[in-house]
């Protein structure tokens, strides 16, 4: 309790020595703690967006960490996510990357998109890679496609 009262009263001591671990710090070369960067904040994919494998797809933030980061593509539970491949390393800054999903990922509900370097990385929400070709409008999948009718001679 007797450091609070001190402190509180000289509040000029506390000033005195955030200046000199400045000085202290340029004169000897040590850095100072930076605050940690900020995170990329991802347009694309969305959560529950659903991506259609061998098909070109924009993965797109804002705010990335200028210099090489890599871009990696997660599967998994949101708390235990695991790395499937890295998909390429980016330049932070550089807000998009385009990437063709690869034909042979198995359909999943839990892909996300990494992007960083430990401790400073971020993610998007979960969405779906999903295989074949989606059907036309209106069509039900695996439907019976009904026989052609007899004609009369």
């Amino acid at each position: 309790m007797k450091a609070l009262t001190i402190t509180r009263r000289r509040p000029h001591l506390m000033l005195a020595a955030a200046v000199l671990a400045l000085v202290y710090s340029a004169v000897t070369g040590v850095p100072q703690p930076q605050p940690a960067a900020a995170a990329a904040k991802f347009s694309q994919p969305i959560a529950h967006s659903v991506w259609q494998a061998g098909v070109l797809q924009s993965i797109v933030w804002s705010d990335g960490t200028p210099g090489s980061q890599p871009v990696r593509l997660m599967r998994g539970s949101a708390t235990s996510l695991q790395q499937v491949m890295e998909i390429a390393v980016v330049d932070g800054s550089s807000n998009q990357y385009n990437w063709v999903v690869p034909a042979d990922l198995p359909s999943d509900d839990t892909y996300a998109i990494a992007l960083g370097n430990p401790p400073d990385v971020s993610y998007t929400g979960q969405f779906t890679i999903t295989q074949g070709v989606p059907s036309p409008i209106g069509e039900q999948p695996g439907a019976p496609v009904p026989a052609p009718s007899p004609t009369k001679p």
